[in-house]
């Protein structure tokens, strides 16, 4: 489950930076490429630290996190590369 509301906070967190973007008029022409441009390192700083609190604070090794990082990590970064391929 907490997999799950993470993957949901990375899309959330997606969505929130395209509509800042957008309603900002950001990124000049492109708010979309801006939104993803700024996304992809802020959630990789956040799966990464949602990593270190699993192998560090839960008790799982790094073997048993790596999955998770995967699923947490890639599911909404893949979506924002489609989204930035598709609206450039």
């Amino acid at each position: 489950m907490h997999t799950l509301k993470l993957i949901a906070a990375g899309f959330a967190l997606l969505g929130a930076l395209h509509f800042l973007a957008r309603r900002l008029k950001l990124g000049g022409g492109d708010p979309t490429g801006l939104a993803v441009k700024l996304f992809l390192p802020l959630w990789l700083v956040a799966a990464l630290v949602n990593l270190w609190v699993g192998v560090n604070r839960a008790g799982y090794s790094l073997l048993q996190e790596m999955p998770f990082f995967s699923l947490v990590f890639g599911l909404p970064a893949a979506f924002a590369i489609l989204l930035f391929l598709k609206f450039r």
